[in-house]
């Protein structure tokens, strides 16, 4: 009995640990790659003859998403 209580308080912290969201370092180091690797990666897709647009607009659209996923999670820590 005793392990099965042990067993649920512990389910439990890691729902609510969980549930907090991001943390503020881990969003700042999100960020702060982003910001270092973006640049880089548009220069380098937009300038590649070797491909076409579609694969263009693959990569340039996981971008879009890293940043949107930063921005929300800046928004809901309320960091931004």
């Amino acid at each position: 009995m005793k392990t099965v209580l042990l067993r649920a308080a512990i389910a439990a912290f890691l729902l609510l640990v969980g549930c907090r969201g991001p943390d503020h370092q881990r969003i700042a180091a999100d960020r702060a790659t982003y910001n270092w690797f973006a640049p880089m990666m548009i220069a380098y897709v937009t300038a590649d003859p070797a491909m076409d647009e579609k694969a263009k607009a693959t990569h340039l659209r996981g971008l879009k998403a890293w940043h949107d996923r930063i921005a929300a999670d800046e928004k809901n820590a309320g960091v931004r």
